[in-house]
């Protein structure tokens, strides 16, 4: 038990103590806060990156696969095929590409593409069963990079909507969101497809 002046040196210290842990306290929480920030600055800044790259790889396949189209179309026209799958392949070509020009967005885009996919695959559908194709090298190669290109393009999109997913989960989840905001980062638009045009208008110009 203190008596006297230590009794009165022991209270006086109370505050300062007291004080000091109110200091440590709040410095703890800003290192806390800080920290907090910079590593979700990172972790939005990497989910951007990898959003951004696995988009541009789709767009690289998907020129890939516009290009490859026109050796198709010649050889499937040499082959003897009908006018109508061919046409409705070649429309679907120049839809999708009209569609990326004018900036629709990416869910028509994918529409688009998905009648462009949809569209060649009539078309070997019919070659198969025609058999006036069997032994063609001029037509089954072009055919068969186009199928490899197409299953490029299936993973190339699976990868981009997965990174999508992830930065638009972090962009519309507290307290991430704050951060995102304070940056100008916004959820990512989905490759899937959304009819954001009529769908008179893309029959008929796919049947141009």
């Amino acid at each position: 038990m203190f008596t006297g002046p230590e009794a009165l040196a022991r209270l006086n210290s109370y505050p300062v103590t007291v004080s000091t842990a109110v200091v440590v306290a709040v410095l703890v929480l800003v290192v806390v806060v800080v920290g907090y920030v910079a590593s979700t600055v990172r972790r939005l800044g990497r989910y951007h990156e990898q959003t951004q790259q696995s988009l541009r790889l789709v767009e690289i396949e998907l020129d890939r696969r516009h290009e490859q189209l026109a050796p198709f179309l010649d050889a499937a026209e040499a082959s003897g095929l009908s006018g109508d799958p061919l046409r409705q392949l070649g429309g679907a070509r120049s839809w999708s590409k009209a569609v990326r020009d004018r900036g629709l967005g990416l869910q028509a885009q994918a529409a688009a593409e998905n009648a462009l996919s949809a569209a060649f695959h009539s078309v070997v559908a019919e070659a198969e069963a025609s058999r006036n194709t069997l032994g063609n090298w001029a037509f089954h190669g072009p055919a068969g990079d186009l199928a490899v290109t197409e299953r490029r393009i299936a993973g190339a999109v699976r990868v981009y909507n997965d990174t999508a997913y992830r930065l638009s989960q972090a962009v519309d989840t507290f307290p991430s969101s704050i951060v995102a905001k304070s940056r100008s980062l916004t959820a990512a638009e989905p490759f899937v497809e959304k009819r954001e045009v009529p769908d008179e208008e893309l029959s008929d110009h796919i049947a141009a």
